[in-house]
């Protein structure tokens, strides 16, 4: 587990702002030594997932198996008003089968949400792996409206299977499903939450889920955000003369937070995958009384890698950061730029929440504001972070203009919570799976 920090600050009055970037990168161990895979594949066969959805599924499904180790553990469930198990928990050895199986399945009634994911939690506890990943990846495009269909209930299951050792992704597909409560158990479940827009991604987002269980190499990681600590106890930036000198002004990205028994916050950033090294951007107010050997916040890194050998390690970093009063105004390029696509997001989300109040107007000004900056930026970052500002600022420019013209639709505002979600959440490969590639 590598970790690197990037610092960016600037002076204001009386003090100064510093951003802080860190990112957190995992090695996957070999392919010999990867950890077991234990899944339960919970699909939505209901009335509404008749003809391309359904098909898109279970294709999409059929090639995640194929690609299992024989030695993995495999279950399957589907669930409509009813459950059935399609197939019991077994190796790819012992279920050739299976993907015919899962194409044969058929649209049935209504969405007994709860149910098949309680079936799916059920199978794979019963197979439970000490050393290896237990999930349990559930696919709908309804509204829970059978068995459990609060979310809280719900989000609460996914929870306390995380608290057993297992963890739950959620999947949406087409315009209807309930984004807010997917996002929800597959944060409290600690998997990731995916949009399907378009039939044709399905396969491609399935595999992703896979690839990413492959090349695991860190899990249950967290950050704790110590303002003022050396990250062993010792008060630091509390200055002499009385006051905090350091104050916490903003977490950037979203994760699961909490406060920990000594006041820090802790943010629960979950697995990390070799491919996607996990961000976190906070920042700070920082006053201009500061001592330069003084850490105005300390990061601390804690996580169980995953080691060659097939084991595992926890490991724990402390990353203080300290700035030297003398020292004058630094841009770094890298930070600004998560930092507009970071506004990019919040965006989004505020687009949509004033959609809510049927404030369209506004949503269309935020959409464009956010654009704009981007455009503005683009110039000045390297050919790949350039190509990327200005994609997001088309991107956003679009959606401005059905928010103009009365246009957005159900499946315009479901694309926009999954790509404000994905970058606030540090899956901004989740994001790029959907993207609307718009051009300038």
């Amino acid at each position: 587990m590598n970790t690197t920090l990037l610092l960016d600050h600037e002076p204001v009055e009386h003090g100064r702002v510093i951003r802080v970037l860190l990112r957190i990168q995992a090695e996957a161990p070999p392919q010999s030594d990867r950890l077991p895979l234990n899944l339960s594949l919970v699909l939505d066969r209901s009335g509404s997932m008749y003809g391309d959805k359904l098909a898109a599924a279970r294709r999409a499904a059929a090639q995640l198996v194929r690609r299992l180790s024989p030695a993995d553990v495999v279950s399957v469930v589907a669930y409509d008003h009813e459950v059935q198990t399609v197939a019991p928990p077994a190796t790819g050895d012992a279920q050739a089968d299976l993907p015919k199986r899962i194409e044969a399945m058929e649209a049935g009634g209504s969405t007994n949400l709860s149910g098949g994911w309680l079936r799916g939690r059920e199978l794979v506890m019963g197979n439970r792996l000490d050393r290896g990943v237990n999930r349990v990846i559930l696919l709908t495009d309804g509204l829970a409206n059978h068995g459990i269909t609060d979310a809280l209930p719900l989000m609460g299951l996914a929870a306390q299977g995380k608290a057993d050792g297992i963890t739950t992704t959620t999947v949406g597909f087409g315009q209807n499903y309930d984004e807010r409560l997917l996002r929800g158990m597959a944060d409290a479940g600690g998997g990731n939450a995916y949009y399907i827009e378009t039939t044709d991604q399905a396969s491609a987002i399935f595999a992703d889920e896979l690839q990413g269980l492959l090349e695991l190499g860190a899990q249950n990681v967290a950050v704790e955000v110590e303002v003022g600590s050396t990250g062993d106890g010792a008060e630091g930036a509390a200055g002499a003369a009385g006051g905090a000198t350091a104050e916490l002004v903003a977490v950037h990205h979203e994760y699961p937070s909490s406060q920990t028994a000594d006041g820090h916050l802790r943010l629960e950033l979950g697995d990390i995958y070799a491919r996607e090294p996990k961000p976190l951007l906070v920042e700070l107010l920082v006053r201009d009384d500061v001592a330069a050997d003084v850490p105005v916040v300390t990061l601390v890194v804690t996580g169980d890698v995953l080691l060659g050998d097939g084991g595992m390690e926890h490991r724990r970093i402390t990353l203080p950061v300290t700035v030297a009063a003398s020292e004058g105004a630094r841009i770094e390029p890298e930070v600004r730029h998560e930092l507009l696509l970071l506004g990019a997001a919040r965006a989004r989300k505020s687009a949509l929440e004033q959609q809510d109040n049927g404030n369209y107007d506004g949503a269309a000004s935020t959409l464009r504001d956010a654009g704009r900056r981007l455009r503005a930026m683009a110039p000045f970052a390297g050919e790949a972070k350039a190509a990327e500002a200005l994609e997001e600022a088309a991107d956003l420019e679009a959606l401005a203009t059905s928010y103009d013209q009365r246009s957005v639709t159900a499946a315009d505002a479901k694309y926009m919570y999954q790509r404000s979600y994905s970058r606030m959440s540090g899956r901004q490969k989740k994001a790029e799976l959907i993207r609307r590639l718009r051009g300038d």
